[in-house]
């Protein structure tokens, strides 16, 4: 006797496939010092007296890097990078604005730590999505996937 499985699942099933394979090149500890090296100069003290900010700020890097991957396809197929990023810009907005929102009530309502703290996280981000942009595009280009 046969197993059905519908299509719905085979797709899913691969794309853990190649969500696995691009996490384990991934380390925690470069993810660690990413996130320190990028809002230590906006929050320093709350970094280091409150670690658990970090953890949030981790996971949204792992999600704007499996965001780029996803969409490292398009780039093999001969898309540009910024054409690709118009693409899934709501989402990027929303990981976004998630990291802000976070660190933004540790923060002084002070406007000019706020545009800081906006242009560090937007340039996060962009880090993150870009490095995984460039695996995926890597990864189909080596038949990786």
């Amino acid at each position: 006797m046969t197993v059905v499985t519908t299509l719905a699942e085979r797709r899913r099933e691969k794309q853990w496939k190649f969500e696995r394979s691009l996490l384990r090149k991934l380390s925690l500890k470069e993810i660690k010092a990413s996130v320190e090296a990028q809002f230590k100069t906006v929050v320093p003290f709350y970094f280091l007296s409150h670690p658990f900010l970090v953890d949030p700020c981790m996971d949204m890097a792992i999600d704007a890097y499996l965001l780029g991957a996803e969409y490292g396809r398009f780039g093999y197929l001969g898309e540009s990078e910024e054409e690709v990023k118009q693409r899934c810009e709501e989402e990027l907005i929303d990981i976004t604005h998630a990291i802000f929102t976070l660190l933004q009530g540790w923060l002084l309502d002070n406007e000019y730590v706020l545009d800081s703290l906006k242009v560090a996280t937007e340039s996060f981000v962009d880090t993150w999505w870009n490095r995984g942009f460039k695996e995926a595009e890597r990864q189909h280009r080596l038949r990786l996937h």
